[in-house]
């Protein structure tokens, strides 16, 4: 069961790893159109995506990748956990700028959207907690 469930997170990580990624290819490509570099940072009508916390998270869905396949638990553990509470509490920010902005709404990256639930902020939370859930679920069988 305990080899199930790491295979299960690690399969988890790695869906979380190539949409985190997929999404901030986009970000750089849409910013690349239509700034024509990748360095510009300030007086930006959509943000760099370095600036953006997709971009981090993808870097910590990476590591928590690795961390999973080199089966090393505690440091993957609270990595999560960290990812988590990152992933959600930019959500909720998120969350609020929607319901706050009248006019024309945008997610994180400045993409237009109607619905704050289809944004990948909320996608990369979910999976965050999901992989959360699986971790813990498998801490509390093996100990």
């Amino acid at each position: 069961m305990k080899n199930k469930l790491q295979n299960l997170l690690t399969i988890i990580l790695t869906g979380g790893t190539i949409f985190a990624w997929y999404t901030v290819f986009n970000d750089f490509y849409r910013f690349q159109r239509i700034y024509g570099t990748i360095f510009r940072i300030e007086n930006c009508s959509i943000p760099n995506p370095v600036t953006t916390p997709c971009f981090y998270g993808a870097i910590a869905f990476v590591i928590a990748l690795i961390l999973s396949i080199k089966k090393m638990e505690k440091p993957l553990y609270f990595l999560i956990i960290g990812g988590t509470i990152f992933a959600w509490s930019n959500f909720g920010y998120e969350v609020y700028k929607f319901y706050a902005t009248t006019g024309i709404k945008t997610s994180c990256a400045g993409i237009i959207t109607d619905n704050v639930f289809t944004t990948p902020c909320f996608y990369g939370a979910s999976i965050y907690l999901l992989a959360l859930i699986t971790i813990k679920y498998k801490k509390t069988i093996t100990d």
